[in-house]
């Protein structure tokens, strides 16, 4: 039960850590998004910005091939 963490290289405190933290970044750049779509000078590269937080988050945890 649970692989995944551990195949991972993650405990399952670590992964849920990660994953919450994920998600609610992914939620706060998602109402961004949606304001800028209405409001284009507003947040103008905050979706990237986030792309690429989270690309450097998931790059640096557990174990990678």
């Amino acid at each position: 039960m649970f692989h995944h963490p551990r195949d991972v290289c993650m405990t399952y405190m670590t992964h849920m850590k990660l994953s919450l933290y994920f998600s609610y970044s992914l939620f706060v750049g998602s109402m961004k998004a949606f304001v800028h779509a209405f409001i284009p000078d507003v947040y103008i590269t905050s979706t990237s910005d986030l792309s690429a937080e989270l690309y450097k988050s998931l790059k640096s945890s557990g174990c990678h091939d």
